[in-house]
């Protein structure tokens, strides 16, 4: 009964060789703790309003522009539409080009300490 020692064994054809994953251990074990960063106290109403009004718009407006700059020159060049992914670049430029102007201007807002609140008592 030579066949009841290859039984034992779960692929008894298979030649018996080193586990390479072994030298790691047990990474759910082994592995060092993190601690966890305390979670913010801050509400988003305690951000200055005129500040979270040119964030989003900076941010939807970013969007807009990599969006429209990205699809524009895959149309024109997988594609071959030059009008339309001319039309999405241009778009995507024009809105570059109003996030730059908008965060511009709210700098020297803020560099010359004016909020939108005396800026619109003093038009």
């Amino acid at each position: 009964m030579a066949d009841d020692s290859r039984a034992e064994r779960p692929w008894p054809d298979e030649p018996t060789e080193p586990d390479p994953e072994r030298r790691w251990g047990d990474p759910e074990r082994d592995l060092v703790r993190v601690p966890r960063t305390p979670e913010p106290t801050t509400d988003e109403a305690d951000a200055d309003a005129e500040l979270r009004e040119a964030f989003w718009f900076s941010v939807v407006l970013a969007n807009v522009a990599v969006a429209g700059l990205a699809l524009g020159l895959m149309l024109v060049y997988f594609r071959g539409m030059w009008i339309a992914g001319g039309v999405a670049v241009a778009v995507g430029a024009f809105a570059l080009f109003r996030v730059a102007q908008h965060v511009r201007a709210f700098r020297e807002r803020r560099a010359d300490g004016q909020t939108a609140d005396e800026e619109q008592q003093n038009a």
